[in-house]
C-alpha cells in the first residue's frame, strides 16, 4: 500500500512536470510567433522602437496613434493631460515647431506576469528652433506603461519625460 502511494505521488510530479514544460514552451512559441526573440519584454521594447520611427516619420500623427484612447501624459512642470485628443493639443506647438524632432531609444522593459501590463524607459533627444533661429538640442530620460488592447497590440497609458545632461561625448 505504501508503495501504491509513493508511486501515485511520483506519477502526479511527473505530470505536473510535463504540463508545466508544455505551458512554458507553447508561451514561448508565442511570443517566437509574435516576432520576438523569446521574452515577453521584447515585444515592449519593439513596441517603443517602433513607437519612435512612428513619430519620426508621420509627426504628430504618430505620436498620439500609440496612446490609448485614454493615455495619460505628465508633462515636466505641468498638470496630468489625458485623452489621446488633449495629448494632440498638447504636443501640438512643438511638432509644428520649424526643426522640432523627438527621438528616443529604450534602455529596457518589464512586463507583468499576467502579460497586460507593462513599462519601458531610455533616452531621449529633442530638438528645435530657439527664439534666435538657432537650433536647440535637449536630451532626458523618459517612462512609458503601456498596456495591452484586447485585439493584443501594446499602447501607451502613461508617459513622462524629463531632462538629463548631455552625454558625455556631445559635451566636447
Amino acid at each position: 500500500m505504501r508503495r501504491l502511494g509513493i508511486t501515485a505521488v511520483l506519477v502526479l510530479a511527473g505530470i505536473l512536470f510535463f504540463l508545466t514544460v508544455a505551458q512554458h514552451e507553447e508561451k514561448g512559441n508565442e511570443a517566437l510567433a509574435a516576432g520576438g526573440a523569446g521574452h515577453p519584454a521584447d515585444a515592449l521594447m519593439r513596441a517603443d522602437t517602433d513607437f519612435d520611427q512612428a513619430t519620426a516619420e508621420k509627426g504628430i500623427d504618430g505620436w498620439v496613434s500609440y496612446f490609448a484612447e485614454d493615455g495619460a501624459m505628465m508633462p515636466a512642470g505641468g498638470n496630468v493631460v489625458r485623452g489621446r485628443e488633449a495629448i494632440r493639443a498638447l504636443m501640438a506647438p512643438s511638432f509644428a515647431n520649424p526643426g522640432f524632432s523627438l527621438r528616443w531609444k529604450p534602455a529596457g522593459a518589464e512586463i507583468s506576469s499576467a502579460d497586460d501590463l507593462g513599462y519601458t524607459f531610455g533616452t531621449y533627444i529633442a530638438t528645435s528652433t530657439g527664439p534666435d533661429g538657432k537650433l536647440v538640442t535637449r536630451y532626458g530620460k523618459y517612462l512609458t506603461v503601456w498596456k495591452k488592447q484586447a485585439d493584443g497590440s501594446w499602447k501607451v497609458v502613461n508617459d513622462i519625460g524629463n531632462s538629463s545632461p548631455a552625454p558625455d561625448a556631445e559635451k566636447k
